[in-house]
């Protein structure tokens, strides 16, 4: 399996990512420079950062000097550390080992680093104040309208921290006193003109995105305040969205009228320069996925060689496969494992639509592989033999697409529908275009196949006799799950799952299949009103509704509305989500209950369905109302007032 942890080993084609970051941090005229490096969570930041760390230490010391690299994560001391001594910390400490021992340089380094202790007084003396004097000075270019409010703030944390300036001491028992930030900016930039043979200090700066509002603004004021200088840079990973998000929760009070606050162009006045990391394509991911199980299996040698081939047909093309499993092959030879080769086989059938479904993002294809790793290796020690391919098919369903898969398995319990025992066979057969549908001529006509849906190619023309496959009707709701795009493109993927034994498979998910197992205590008419209240076919799942209110007795409404509601909260956007606001239309009482459980839903995950919910909810019901109003008092809520005015149909 494979460590979640960042690596400087390249498999993401970080290359030109790297050559745009190392030219700009090498450039003496960008110097002071701050760099973003923004990506969602998994997406690579670490690595990259990791990767390009060790570019600069490489490179060959000429007559400026050598690149000085910091590494350093204020996430790791949050909660015991001042985030703006820490790191001032970690770049001394760093310097330190750049100076000769008894020379006045480290003299200099010792100073100022028992200056740097002394940061965290003015922070303490301010902490009551609204913002520190960097944010407010900030604020007032970012928006003309704060700029007398953000002056009078500015100078008086100023004048606050020059009135108590007081000497550092050299003496290492010196009591430290507090010092202004100029005149520690000052002697920094006078210690770094004097390191001849640094060229420049590059921090990395990484898990800013995990930390707390204050200790973001903290870090960015640290870099301004003291150590931007010349023949420094900072390079910050970050999730963008999640900085921006912190730095308006700090400062709640600096909004413009109509806006969600000034962190964007907060963080755009920061970072001079930004590198985004993009998500994977498709192709892209399958080459990652490839590299990962060829990592595993092949010798260090090996895996040198295939390295080296997937950079060169990178360096080809981008953008295309760079690895599968003839690549590898051609590559290695005989000597390639046969289980790597079983292994690429079916990393490359649901390569397309995992990279698709996970937004290509490096770490959740990772622990989608190690997840899949791991349910083997725990089926040999209980003696089942799994195969992976069928494994990995199912995985998909599950990792992406739950409500589906949980639907895959509440019919492969059910046992024989209306289609016949073998419904999956003839779904399967439906979108492979071998399937003939007696019932309904009309739709005999196979799907078109992946992006045969473009305008001028048509649908895929229906195979004769005998690879057709009579199989008589489809139950309609199979038919509506089926037609799906997501779960056509599912069904066509190999192998086929159509008259397997999927049980044990479903095994190793059980822990995502509460909803069923509690079902199985459930009388039969109220399993199969269950399942019907949760149908993709409107008409379906209001036949249900109304025979839920005509013959379930008060003392199996509770049960049913529970389970309901349990499916509700597993798949908020999903139609069970339909099926109880339906419900709880045609029987008001059960409105507490529901309620009770949709407030804990945070409102953007619920938002596809609030419309729907606003339309169906009994509004004379209090419980309603209040959460009615809760939603429509959220800053993404105002539909919710239009929607209430509109009244139900």
């Amino acid at each position: 399996m494979w460590s979640d942890n960042e690596t400087d080993l390249d498999l993401l084609g970080f290359d030109f990512l790297v050559d745009e970051m190392v030219v700009a941090l090498t450039q003496p005229r960008l110097l002071p420079l701050t760099m973003g490096v923004t990506g969602g969570w998994g997406s690579g930041k670490s690595s990259l950062l990791k990767i390009v760390a060790a570019e600069l230490a490489g490179l060959p010391e000429g007559e400026s000097g050598h690149f000085v690299v910091v590494s350093f994560s204020p996430w790791q001391y949050e909660g015991y550390e001042d985030i703006k001594a820490a790191l001032t910390e970690a770049v001394l400490a760093r310097l330190q080992q750049e100076v000769e021992a008894d020379g006045p340089q480290a003299e200099q380094v010792g100073r100022l680093r028992r200056m740097a202790t002394s940061l965290r007084r003015p922070v303490q003396m301010l902490a009551g104040t609204a913002l520190p004097a960097g944010a407010a000075i900030a604020a007032g270019a970012l928006d003309p309208a704060l700029a007398d409010t953000a002056s009078m703030l500015a100078q008086g944390m100023v004048g606050s921290m020059e009135s108590s300036q007081g000497s550092a001491g050299d003496g290492p028992d010196a009591e430290p006193q507090p010092v202004a930030a100029g005149a520690f900016r000052q002697q920094f930039a006078e210690l770094m003109e004097s390191l001849h043979k640094v060229r420049a200090v590059i921090v990395m700066i990484d898990d800013l995105d995990r930390c707390l509002p204050h200790t973001v603004v903290d870090t960015f004021e640290a870099i301004r305040l003291f150590l931007n200088v010349d023949k420094s840079a900072f390079v910050i990973a970050a999730h963008a969205e999640v900085v921006q998000a912190a730095i308006d929760q700090r400062y709640p009070g600096l909004r413009r009228s109509g806006t969600s606050g000034l962190g964007a162009e907060y963080l755009e006045k920061m970072l001079q320069v930004e590198i985004n990391i993009p998500a994977l394509s498709a192709p892209e991911a399958e080459t990652y996925m490839h590299l990962l199980l060829s990592e595993l299996y092949l010798s260090q040698d090996q895996f040198t060689v295939v390295k080296a081939a997937v950079d060169q047909r990178r360096r080809g093309s981008a953008l295309g496969v760079a690895l599968n499993v003839g690549m590898a092959a051609d590559t290695l030879g005989p000597e390639m494992p046969p289980e790597l080769y079983q292994d690429m086989m079916w990393a490359a059938a649901v390569a397309p639509v995992l990279g698709s479904g996970l937004r290509g993002n490096p770490r959740q294809i990772k622990r989608f592989l190690n997840t899949l790793k791991l349910r083997l290796a725990s089926a040999e020690r209980r003696g089942t033999t799994l195969d992976a391919a069928i494994l990995a098919k199912l995985m998909v369903l599950e990792t992406q697409y739950l409500s589906d898969f949980q639907r895959l398995f509440d019919w492969q319990s059910a046992g024989p529908m209306s289609g016949g025992e073998n419904w999956l066979v003839t779904a399967e057969q439906r979108s492979r275009g071998t399937w003939v549908d007696d019932a309904d001529p009309a739709r005999n006509e196979a799907p078109p196949a992946s992006g045969a849906r473009r305008a001028g190619q048509g649908q895929a023309r229906r195979p004769s006799s005998p690879e057709i496959a009579r199989a008589g009707t489809l139950d309609e709701e199979v038919r509506t799950w089926a037609e799906q795009h997501h779960i056509d493109a599912w069904l066509r993927m190999e192998p086929a799952l159509g008259g397997r034994d999927l049980g044990p498979y479903f095994t190793f998910a059980r822990a995502k299949l509460t909803l069923s197992a509690n079902t199985a205590l459930l009388s039969a008419h109220i399993q199969e009103l269950l399942g019907r209240l949760q149908s993709d076919v409107a008409s379906r799942r209001r036949a249900a509704v109304r025979q839920a209110a005509e013959s379930v007795d008060a003392a199996d409404l509770p049960t049913l509305v529970d389970h309901l509601l349990q499916a509700v909260m597993r798949d908020p956007a999903g139609s069970a989500t339909d099926g109880v606001a339906e419900l709880c239309e045609r029987i008001p009482a059960v409105a507490p209950a529901v309620c009770e459980r949709l407030k804990v839903i945070p409102f953007e995950i619920l938002q596809p369905k609030i419309t729907t919910l606003v339309r169906r909810l009994p509004e004379s019901d209090p419980n309603v109302s209040a959460l009615l109003d809760g939603w429509q008092a959220n800053p993404s809520g105002g539909f919710v007032r239009a929607a209430r005015q509109r009244g139900r149909y």
